[in-house]
């Protein structure tokens, strides 16, 4: 898309959806039409055809902390809400932040959430997580698998940290797209994306970028049959 001038901005992911609606701006890594935002964030977007597709979040675990979640792990995946009531368990998320639709509600109305550690700040929040559990005033925070496969590539540690996928995301998957601002602009720009992504898509660079960070380990089939049946049958 040549058409276009590029720029890359960083900004805290909160704060995300209020500034690309404040000017003729992009996300690039917004849900699918807007599946998990409450409806006052994602009113004023537009939505591009889906780019990419990934698991929900999990646990960030230090390894220490295997035995004390191991009560509440059935079948590969952590009982969220019963792990909350324990609160000899020290958690973390981010307030404002934008999860899945599931742990939004949880996050907005369980009482074991007054027991986790809330974060806020600037870009670098998710490898300071990863601080405090190695200082241990952390046993796991809530984010994705990407978050981990990231930190273990750019630092080395691999083993130090356990992934856990959350028994209220069983069965689910998510859909990723590009959010511009509702403008004349912004409408033009998702039209002009749509139009590219059915080639784009196909190309094995493309794919091989979304498994290499959104796949987990042990799940090829999975994806790659959900790649196919769900992301490529969505053109807008």
């Amino acid at each position: 898309m040549t058409q276009y001038r590029h720029q890359r901005k960083q900004v805290i992911n909160v704060r995300t959806y209020s500034i690309i609606k404040s000017r003729d701006a992009c996300f690039a890594a917004a849900p699918y039409k807007g599946v998990d935002l409450p409806a006052d964030r994602r009113e004023g977007l537009v939505f591009s055809a889906p780019t990419f597709l990934f698991f929900y979040h999990g646990l960030i675990a230090h390894k220490r902390a295997a035995e004390s979640i191991k009560p509440y792990l059935f079948n590969g995946l952590v009982n969220f809400r019963a792990l909350l009531s324990d609160k000899n368990i020290k958690g973390g998320f981010q307030p404002g932040r934008v999860y899945s639709r599931w742990l939004n509600e949880i996050f907005a109305t369980d009482e074991g959430v007054e027991n986790m550690f809330r974060w806020s700040g600037n870009i670098q929040l998710t490898q300071s997580m990863f601080k405090l559990m190695d200082a241990g005033r952390l046993d796991y925070f809530v984010d994705y698998y990407l978050l981990l496969r990231f930190h273990e590539l750019s630092e080395g540690n691999r083993g130090t940290y356990n992934f856990y996928p959350l028994q209220e995301h069983k069965g689910q998957f998510g859909l990723g797209g590009i959010a511009c601002h509702d403008t004349p602009v912004g409408r033009q720009l998702i039209a002009d994306i749509n139009a590219v992504l059915d080639t784009v898509r196909r190309l094995p660079e493309f794919r091989e970028t979304n498994s290499r960070w959104l796949m987990p380990p042990g799940q090829s089939e999975q994806y790659w049959k959900l790649w196919q049946d769900e992301l490529l049958a969505r053109s807008d």
